[in-house]
């Protein structure tokens, strides 16, 4: 079949535009890819390596390779030198700001570079690296995202508690829990927060201050040791802070626990089961917490750290009663 001039003229003007969009989505993605895109926040990143599938959004769980440095190039820290990926919950106040936010939209897969500002290098207030103004540059992967559904509580209803019905109970042992000393501590306050009708998540403060021992041995010498530097060094760190971050309601009655606990000034992530039932009215909150007192630098005493210590090692465990009573609604 032959071709008149009109069809070859239309047929070179399709061609021209196909040619056209194609260069036009070529030069689109290569812009994505190879400069940096700058969000509202001041944080800047670049895709150094497309990925596939769904993206990842606020509240999911995913396993990231990554490594920090600074704009000089030294090494601050590296997944990979660790040998296993970073579990973390986007959106939840596991890693700095930076990271939550520049994370967010990855595929599996996808390599991003994040020029991380200082303003970004913190969570919750609390500087996390030894040159808080520095700019820190993030090359992340996304390995895998492990919870599709978001398990972030949505901002609902705050419930605080009673602090003065409520109560914390602490008990410490000798080597091989031969002996052990017990007491309180006073919470200063906290509440619950609910999201239709069910608990999903709190936050508490306990007043270090406050704390007392109750077995009758050595009692006023024994709580002085407690407040300085030994133990929990209340002058420098009057409060303590638990916050549940996820409540696991699938083995009913009994529930897990997902929390962090903030002791001298040191976050570190914990998991324990507690019940909640209700009594007269109002909610009420058990637990049996236990810790391992070397994880937040509580280490005198300790026959992990120390030798020869004969009688004297102190476990490193340390037991925690917790009641909190929510205060009914309408009080």
């Amino acid at each position: 079949m032959k071709l008149n001039t009109e069809n070859m003229k239309n047929l070179k003007i399709a061609l021209y535009t196909i040619i056209i969009a194609v260069l036009i989505s070529a030069c689109k993605k290569s812009s994505t890819i190879n400069s940096y895109i700058t969000t509202t926040s001041g944080l800047q990143y670049m895709i150094l390596k497309q990925g596939i599938g769904a993206s990842v959004s606020s509240g999911q769980e995913i396993l990231i390779h990554e490594s920090t440095r600074y704009q000089n190039d030294s090494l601050v820290f590296s997944s990979r030198d660790n040998g296993e990926p970073l579990k973390i919950l986007v959106g939840g106040n596991q890693v700095i700001k930076g990271l939550d936010e520049g994370v967010v939209g990855m595929k599996v897969g996808e390599v991003r570079k994040l020029i991380v500002p200082p303003a970004l290098s913190k969570r919750t207030d609390e500087v996390r690296f030894p040159h808080p103004d520095s700019t820190l540059v993030y090359e992340v992967e996304l390995i895998d995202i492990v919870q599709k559904q978001s398990i972030l509580p949505e901002k609902g209803q705050v419930v605080p508690v009673d602090t003065l019905e409520s109560s914390i109970k602490w008990t410490g042992f000798y080597a091989l829990k031969l002996d052990k000393h017990f007491g309180t501590v006073k919470l200063k306050k906290g509440n619950w927060v609910m999201h239709e009708g069910m608990i999903t998540g709190g936050e508490f403060l306990m007043d270090m201050e406050t704390i007392t021992n109750t077995d009758g041995k050595y009692n006023e010498m024994l709580v002085d040791h407690l407040k300085n530097e030994d133990f929990f060094e209340t002058s420098v760190y009057p409060l303590s802070k638990l916050k549940i971050n996820r409540i696991d309601y699938s083995l009913h009655p009994k529930f897990n626990i997902e929390a962090e606990l903030t002791i001298k000034g040191i976050t570190q992530p914990i998991e324990f089961t507690g019940e909640f039932n209700v009594i007269k009215g109002q909610t009420v909150f058990t637990s049996k917490i236990s810790i391992n007192r070397t994880r937040w630098n509580i280490k005198y005493g300790s026959g992990s750290f120390y030798d020869n210590l004969g009688d004297d090692v102190i476990s490193d465990t340390i037991e925690f009663d917790v009641i909190i009573y929510a205060i009914p609604r309408g009080c």
